[in-house]
């Protein structure tokens, strides 16, 4: 039996066992999610892998857009809230229970991580990181007033007199019975509130609101009684259409009603009324694609992971940044997961299944990508789901489609199984030639995306006799060659294909000939004409 299993909730709260300070209620706060609950789930029921303190039930991930509004009013402009700003986003659906408890009558709630985010941030070990989070959850105020009611709560319900605790805080107990009560119909219709305050700009505070704007019908109405019937109506409303969240700022215009150290002070909304500032847009979408609940939970939100203009303010705030972290590095750590934040967000899915040429159309329409300011851009397929792409198929990624026309065998995007130029772990182009034969594997590059002069990827190639070589050929959208072959030896490394001058390349044709085991690729980097 492991020492904090036998330490007592109250003897979690401070070294004298009570919590008559902020700063000592955190630390106990912390204590008690983490070094208790969290350690004893991770430790003595030996949970694989290690989860979160607190929502611990997924529901779904989904990728998505954060559009700000282009007519934004002056007074909301503070922050990432400038008039037409865009980012990319991922959001976490969850529940405030274990696994194995039903989804009915839960607090849910939504983590939302925005990527590309300029400017410091006001989480100390996260300063320069490019993402911002937000979490909200489906009740307008937080069930404890600050951090010693908070510890109170939480040592009461661990040490067995949750009900005494209780009668002598009737509001904590008038909260906590409404939201038991609450059913939710979908995680993706449920009204959100950060229910604590947030700093907006030097002099105001607000708070945070999402309104569901239009959503898709599931296949069947929710069955309330099924263990899991979110995550199959979440699963059901995306993969049948998007979803548009409206995201509000409500300013506190009233110091005398509207508490900024209270996290259980409701700021009525005919008083301080929401303003809409943004748009969460949640395209179509298979949120049961292999890998994307994965990397959902791999992510931490943690409401300090945002700009000094819109961090959150009072003791609550301040608990939940201790016990994000903390948690959050515990998981992790057990894990073996990176502690540092994503500087990217994974690439969704494809949304339809690989195209299928015909000889009207051998290639779907291509699609414009952005490139970034040096003309040149990567893929290398660590963001994406695994992929068994079959003869005479045709799959889309960001920049490029990989194509099977030519091919009597199937590719695969897996993990790779072989060093490729030092890469080790990550997803590659996979291709066995286990029939031995002759068969040309296509790289064919979007043409609205703009003219490719130059080409470097990653390469792992294998020969029954190592003698042989595999060559490639670079060509226009004629396939007429626009430059000399070059050939790829037995081993792994880098190679270069560039086009003559005045010529561009709209296709790589790796030529795979009978002595061929097999190939993988990776890395790509493609350089674009100026």
């Amino acid at each position: 039996m492991s020492n904090k299993e036998t330490m007592k909730p109250e003897a979690l709260l401070s070294p004298r066992g009570e919590t008559d300070t902020m700063e000592t209620a955190i630390e106990g706060i912390r204590r008690m999610f983490v070094d208790k609950v969290q350690h004893d789930h991770i430790v003595d029921e030996r949970q694989t892998p290690a989860r979160r303190a607190a929502f611990i039930k997924q529901h779904g991930s989904a990728h998505g857009v954060f559009q700000v509004v282009d007519n934004l009013d002056k007074k909301y402009q503070v922050g990432i809230f400038q008039p037409g700003a865009r980012f990319e986003a991922w959001v976490r659906y969850s529940s405030d229970v274990p696994d194995e408890r039903p989804d009915k009558n839960t607090t849910v709630g939504i983590g939302i991580k925005l990527f590309g985010v300029p400017g410091d941030k006001a989480l100390e070990e996260d300063v320069k990181a490019t993402t911002l989070d937000f979490i909200l959850q489906n009740t307008e105020v937080f069930f404890a007033a600050d951090a010693i009611e908070m510890v109170e709560f939480k040592a009461a319900a661990l040490n067995g007199t949750l009900d005494a605790f209780l009668q002598d805080h009737p509001e904590t107990a008038r909260i906590l019975d409404e939201m038991g009560k609450r059913t939710v119909e979908s995680v993706l219709t449920e009204p959100l509130w950060s229910c604590i305050p947030y700093q907006f700009g030097e002099h105001d505070y607000c708070k945070f609101v999402i309104r569901t704007q239009s959503v898709a019908e599931p296949d069947a109405p929710a069955d309330k009684e099924a263990p899991g019937y979110l995550a199959k109506d979440m699963q059901e409303r995306l993969y049948n259409g998007e979803v548009r969240l409206d995201f509000y700022v409500q300013l506190r215009n009233n110091p005398d009603t509207q508490s900024i150290t209270s996290a259980r002070s409701l700021w009525k909304e005919d008083e301080a009324v929401p303003v809409k500032v943004a748009t969460l847009i949640l395209p179509q979408q298979n949120i049961l694609a292999r890998g994307q609940g994965t990397y959902g939970e791999t992510l931490s939100y943690n409401i300090w992971r945002t700009l000094p203009a819109l961090k959150p303010v009072g003791s609550i705030a301040d608990a939940r940044k201790v016990v994000y972290r903390s948690s959050a590095q515990v998981r992790r750590n057990v894990n073996g997961q990176s502690i540092a934040e994503p500087s990217e967000p994974r690439l969704p899915g494809a949304p339809t299944p690989p195209y299928q040429p015909t000889f009207e159309q051998p290639w779907p329409p291509a699609k414009a990508q952005q490139q970034d300011q040096e003309n040149t851009v990567t893929e290398n397929f660590d963001a994406v789901a695994e992929l068994l792409l079959e003869k005479n198929k045709y799959h889309d990624y960001q920049y490029f489609a990989v194509s099977t026309r030519d091919m009597q065998q199937s590719v695969r995007i897996t993990d790779t199984q072989h060093p490729v130029a030092g890469i080790t772990v990550g997803k590659v182009i996979h291709f066995d030639n286990t029939a031995r034969r002759q068969d040309t594997l296509r790289i064919v590059f979007h043409p609205a995306a703009g003219k490719v002069k130059r080409v470097r990827f990653s390469v792992s190639v294998a020969f029954d006799n190592p003698v042989f070589a595999m060559h490639v050929k670079a060509l226009d959208d004629k396939d007429m060659p626009v430059t000399m072959d070059i050939a790829l030896l037995q081993g792994e490394g880098r190679a270069t294909i560039e086009a003559d001058p005045g010529k561009t390349i709209s296709a790589l044709a790796f030529h795979c000939n009978e002595q061929l085991a097999s190939l993988e690729l990776d890395d790509f980097r493609i350089t674009y004409v100026a």
